[in-house]
């Protein structure tokens, strides 16, 4: 079996320079993802010849799944390597997380070997321009800057950003938590594991290589939001919540963030929907320029 460990801090330049090797856009890719989320998922790494190996633990139940292999090198023995450890483990061999680009490189490797599955498009990824996050220019995106200019003639003198520091972390993170007594998610097991997932991120903020910014209005917290660059070309937002009862809330802390950590990518990665529909409409409403689409990869007559 490969020597799968739990995820720590120090995998961080290991993995940052597998995942740089092939550019897919997936937030899979970013270290912070993994790091933060690790508890939720119960995320495993290994590294082997080139490749950073994960494995994880589907929230639906079931057996253990492995993301495709992120690196560079002899991609049909990382392949084969995940196929013997699910094998010595007695589990199906379920890989998640394929970019399209990827199913390509993997037919290569093994020709035939593999059927490519793309269950729902939940956890596709929402990828936009950042000049358009930026400015919100054109008609698409008109309904946006008028709530962003509403917004700022109705609270006009009352609102501020600021980026977010050491010293205003606590702040961000009570927000959260009235964010989450306000919707009622208090007690949802994925609302659970997304308040642990910000702890990890808040608590190794400066180590993640964290950019976030705090919106409030007559001094109080109404939206915070934090990301991170992940490839030369893109900055992936893990985390975005705002008072969705003051008009132009959600648009402002997105534009607002943008404007200060974005200028110098092409895209924003903004993750996926998770099968919500409220956010789903929300995302589709940006127009996004690219879909992070990612299939499942079995063997060929085994289990989808």
């Amino acid at each position: 079996m490969l020597s799968f460990r739990d995820i720590s801090m120090e995998d961080k330049q290991a993995f940052e320079a597998c995942s740089s090797q092939f550019n897919y856009h997936l937030c899979e890719h970013c270290f912070t993802d993994m790091y933060m989320w690790r508890s939720h998922y119960g995320t495993q790494i290994c590294f082997a010849d080139g490749f950073a190996l994960v494995r994880m633990t589907p929230l639906s139940g079931g057996h253990d799944c492995y993301l495709a292999p992120i690196g560079a090198g002899d991609l049909g023995a990382a392949l084969d390597a995940l196929e013997q450890d699910a094998a010595a483990r007695g589990i199906p061999l379920r890989i998640v997380s394929v970019a399209e680009p990827m199913i390509e490189r993997i037919e290569a490797a093994r020709p035939g070997k593999f059927d490519f599955v793309h269950d729902n498009e939940d956890g596709d990824d929402y990828i936009y321009l950042a000049e358009k996050l930026r400015t919100l220019s054109g008609k698409k995106l008109q309904s946006k800057r008028n709530l962003v200019n509403r917004f700022k003639a109705a609270y006009e003198g009352r609102w501020t950003y600021e980026d977010m520091t050491k010293d205003n972390l606590k702040d961000a993170f009570g927000y959260h938590i009235r964010w989450c007594n306000q919707n009622g998610c208090a007690q949802n097991r994925d609302f659970q594991g997304e308040t642990c997932a910000i702890v990890q991120a808040l608590h190794n903020f400066e180590p993640l290589g964290l950019r976030g910014g705090l919106l409030r209005l007559d001094g109080e917290v109404i939206a915070f939001t934090f990301g991170c660059r992940a490839s030369a070309d893109m900055f992936v937002v893990q985390i975005e919540k705002a008072d969705h009862t003051i008009p132009g809330a959600y648009q402002m802390i997105n534009q607002q963030f943008v404007l200060r950590n974005c200028d110098d990518v092409e895209y924003v990665n903004r993750e996926e929907d998770l099968g919500l529909e409220g956010l789903r409409k929300a995302k589709k409403s940006y127009y996004p320029a690219l879909r992070g689409v990612k299939y499942a990869a079995v063997p060929k007559g085994g289990q989808a």
